[in-house]
């Protein structure tokens, strides 16, 4: 395990078009950001709803390893809710992340129970400030 407290480090660089700019993360691929309204990069929206959707898949697949459970499948779609709060401005209202999980049969129990567990450690769910709900399937695998 990483020495705690972790720092993650980003650096953004405007392009000088628009809205458009870039991020870069260490050594990864540069990122592409800019506004909702933009069609050939990501938003700030966009990446919050995708780290909570991301962050949930990854504790499912560490908590499935350690509890020895062979995952089959898992795929999930994730929604975020924006509204408008009077003259304050917008914030995130809920975001929603739909996990499909397939395990063997006879292991969907434990599934929902990885799912579950995964749902409440999730480190970005805990982090915002608006609520990270789950509706959660769990499948059995075609023999």
């Amino acid at each position: 395990m990483s020495q705690i407290p972790m720092h993650y480090h980003t650096a953004y660089s405007w392009t000088g078009d628009g809205e458009g700019g870039d991020i870069a993360i260490d050594e990864h691929a540069t990122l592409p950001v800019g506004s909702p309204h933009s069609h050939d990069r990501f938003s700030p929206e966009h990446l919050l709803v995708v780290a909570a959707e991301t962050c949930l898949a990854n504790y499912v697949l560490v908590i499935a390893g350690m509890s020895q459970l062979e995952i089959k499948d898992y795929r999930s779609t994730a929604e975020g809710e924006l509204i408008q709060e009077g003259k304050i401005g917008y914030r995130f209202k809920r975001i929603l992340i739909r996990p499909e999980l397939t395990v063997a049969a006879g292991k969907e129990e434990q599934g929902q129970r990885i799912l579950e567990k995964s749902h409440k450690l999730c480190l970005i769910a805990r982090s915002l400030n608006c609520p990270v709900d789950m509706e959660p399937t769990v499948k059995a695998a075609a023999d």
